[in-house]
């Protein structure tokens, strides 16, 4: 306890947060750079950088799997794996069953 008394009075000089010297904080100042409204403005900025990281790091939701026997279907006639003929007999007889 007795370091924290002692860190106390040594920080307690003008010029070093206290006082009119360098980076002071007077009245309503937030982090000495002349802005109102002293304790919001940077709950603000925290809050955006957190906002933003999460966003960043959070993932798209992402379709899992192949999707329905039609998707696969229209999927495989797209890219030429199977003919028209095919097509049409695959997709009739997925929608006969």
């Amino acid at each position: 306890m007795q370091y924290l008394t002692t860190f106390a009075n040594w920080c307690s000089g003008p010029g070093f947060g206290h006082g009119a010297g360098f980076g002071g904080w007077s009245g309503n100042m937030s982090m000495g750079l002349g802005l109102p409204f002293g304790g919001i403005v940077p709950l603000l900025i925290l809050g955006l950088i957190i906002y933003f990281t999460v966003r960043l790091i959070r993932k798209p939701a992402t379709h899992s799997g192949p999707g329905t026997p039609v998707d696969v279907l229209k999927r495989r006639y797209a890219s030429g794996e199977i003919d028209r003929e095919t097509y049409r007999a695959m997709k009739d007889e997925l929608r006969n069953s």
